[in-house]
């Protein structure tokens, strides 16, 4: 395995590795994704929605890690509880981008993963020569909004009507941080 950081204890976490992704994890990172999508609103996929089998699962890791993408995820008591995805753009005029994706389960949230994991992500980005760092974020999210803004993102636009949740339309941020 390939271990980046033992943080230790996280509120109540007895210890909480962050590690890169990897293909042995695939059924229990598909089963983490699941739970996430049912959890909230602010995903891409709704509950149930993603159709995603194990065998494709191992497949977009594998394609993950030949593309250079940064896959994080945070791990307790040998349990997934969170991921952070920076995905990297293979055109030469975005190949400084990283666009990212981040989700913790629930019973999680608050105890400082997120920010322990966009942390490493970013740094292991930047190692990696990246200068820009952007995801989009429900402006109904205000946890994530100001999680992102702690970690030096700015907002740099809104996208209206860019989700369909419930049956109700919901704007995004497209947030950004430049190094």
């Amino acid at each position: 395995m390939d271990y980046l950081k033992l943080v230790g204890s996280i509120e109540g976490i007895c210890k909480m590795l962050i590690r890169k992704l990897q293909i042995e994890d695939a059924k229990q990172f598909l089963e983490l994704t699941k739970i996430t999508d049912a959890e909230t609103p602010f995903l891409y996929f709704e509950e149930n929605e993603r159709k995603t089998t194990l065998e494709e699962q191992v497949k977009y890791i594998k394609d993950g890690q030949e593309k250079g993408f940064v896959s994080l995820i945070a791990v307790t008591n040998d349990t997934l509880i969170a991921y952070v995805l920076g995905f990297t753009f293979e055109v030469k005029r975005r190949k400084h981008c990283m666009s990212i994706a981040i989700a913790v389960l629930q019973e999680y949230s608050g105890k400082g993963i997120g920010t322990k994991l966009l942390t490493e992500l970013i740094e292991q980005g930047i190692k990696k020569g990246f200068t820009r760092f952007e995801l989009d974020v429900s402006v109904n999210n205000p946890i994530a909004i100001n999680l992102y803004k702690k970690m030096g993102f700015v907002i740099e636009g809104e996208r209206e009507n860019s989700y369909k949740i419930d049956g109700d339309f919901d704007n995004d941020y497209i947030m950004a941080k430049i190094i």
